[in-house]
């Protein structure tokens, strides 16, 4: 798999993530608690991991 994936993210998503990504960190390298998520940031973390799934071929839903 060479090709490249995009996915445009607003602002908001991007910021998200990263914030996500920055948590998981702390949490794997620290120990510290990952924090709860409101329901804007899992909706919008939701609607990117479901984007990225149907581009990696996935049917875009999760068991």
């Amino acid at each position: 798999m060479n090709e490249p994936i995009e996915l445009r993210l607003d602002l908001a998503t991007a910021k998200d993530l990263r914030n996500a990504l920055y948590d998981l960190g702390e949490h794997l390298a620290a120990g510290s608690p990952v924090p709860d998520m409101d329901a804007d940031t899992s909706r919008r973390l939701g609607v990117l991991l479901r984007d990225l799934d149907i581009r990696l071929g996935g049917s875009g839903r999760f068991a």
